[in-house]
């Protein structure tokens, strides 16, 4: 058999640890998972860990910024619905997403350099497409960009803190959040062309990096539920 080059194997490695470290966050959070345990999931060595970070807050911080899906919302018409879609989306997304719960988890473990990452990283794009969505007149006078913005996405951090034991419930919130937002700051003429169903989200999946993470995780659960069900008897 050929063996793998080198820089296969450290992909294979760097893949199966970010993985491991990814589940275990956000099954337990950072505090309760140790490097031993990210290790023995992973079937990696402690020397692949350190060759490839620094220590396990250089790890939670990698899994934090590879969540990131805003990149995956393209410009939309009206400008306002590319920032519904950005907060639906993701809560589509975080159910079955292993890295998006985690790097949500990370997020809100105060006393972290990741702590915060996700809506510093947030706040500025919706900020700005906000601010040109006023520009072209979808907002009410008097809204300020940058206040709506962080109130926002305050308000979705408080939803996944809240649902993160039922994730399943999530989607359909984050959609009465959107709706709620959106009639407080857009002009009855934009309002009325805003798309603001759980719907909307699952139209956007194939655009995300995450898509593929997502659909396998409906085939993992679809594959588990046939070796659940018992054996049909003729």
């Amino acid at each position: 058999m050929a063996r793998q080059p080198v820089q296969a194997r450290a992909r294979a490695k760097y893949d199966a640890i970010f993985k491991a470290a990814a589940e275990l966050f956000a099954e337990q959070g950072f505090a309760a998972t140790s490097v031993d345990q990210i290790l023995d999931r992973a079937g990696a060595s402690r020397g692949s860990l350190y060759n490839l970070w620094k220590d396990k807050d250089e790890l939670a911080y990698s899994v934090v910024t590879e969540s990131l899906i805003i990149d995956s919302i393209t410009p939309a018409s009206p400008l306002l619905q590319s920032v519904v879609d950005a907060s639906i989306l993701l809560a589509v997304l975080t159910p079955r997403v292993t890295v998006i719960r985690a790097a949500n988890r990370l997020a809100t473990e105060q006393g972290k350099a990741f702590f915060g990452y996700l809506w510093r990283a947030y706040t500025p794009v919706i900020t700005e497409l906000m601010t040109h969505a006023r520009d072209l007149g979808e907002l009410q006078p008097g809204v300020e960009p940058g206040d709506w913005a962080g109130l926002w996405i305050d308000a979705w951090v408080g939803l996944d803190l809240r649902f993160r034991e039922n994730y399943d419930e999530l989607a359909a919130a984050v959609a009465v959040l959107n709706q709620q937002m959106v009639r407080s700051v857009a002009t009855p003429e934009t309002l009325a062309k805003l798309q603001l169903s759980v719907g909307r989200g699952h139209e956007l999946i194939p655009t995300s990096q995450h898509a593929e993470a997502y659909f396998a995780s409906l085939q993992e659960d679809l594959k588990a539920k046939r070796e659940a069900a018992p054996e049909s008897t003729s």
